[in-house]
């Protein structure tokens, strides 16, 4: 299999439409412009994984928005069944596993607002990965399905 090969028969594709060129197998993100870009690092919101290239603005694409699919990570390992994030121009990246929460001995501002912090906000993940990824590897992803 290739990055943007679809790896299961319960995916749902969309038709989008590139803000930016697209290639297969990258994972793109819902803009405020209604158009879909190759995420970055920051990305938050509405994910897809490319199954077919879009040579740039306006351009029409096919796009897997649930289910799974082959995309390839960013220069650090992820075990198998990790949550992921949006990683450097269309991969993904490990999340970091949320810090359990402990109430403060006062409910100064200060210290809740810090135990606040540590929630994470649900809109910046991308889906699970079905299995382990080395360093810059390709495996597969399973958009939408956050555990």
């Amino acid at each position: 299999m290739a990055v943007g090969d679809i790896k299961g028969e319960e995916a749902i594709v969309q038709v989008l439409t590139a803000g930016a060129a697209v290639a297969k197998g990258d994972v793109v993100h819902l803009e405020s412009d209604g158009k879909w870009d190759p995420v970055v690092a920051t990305d938050k919101g509405k994910f897809a994984v490319a199954i077919e290239a879009a040579s740039g603005d306006a351009v029409e694409f096919r796009a897997v928005v649930w289910g799974r699919v082959e995309v390839t990570a960013t220069a650090a390992t992820i075990a198998a069944w990790q949550n992921v994030i949006a990683g450097s121009t269309g991969k993904i990246a490990k999340a970091v596993d949320m810090v359990a929460l402990d109430a403060p001995a006062s409910y100064a501002e200060a210290g809740v607002q810090t135990e606040l912090d540590k929630i994470q906000d649900p809109r910046i993940f991308v889906g699970t990965v079905t299995e382990a990824f080395g360093s810059g590897a390709t495996g597969t992803l399973w958009v939408g399905l956050v555990a």
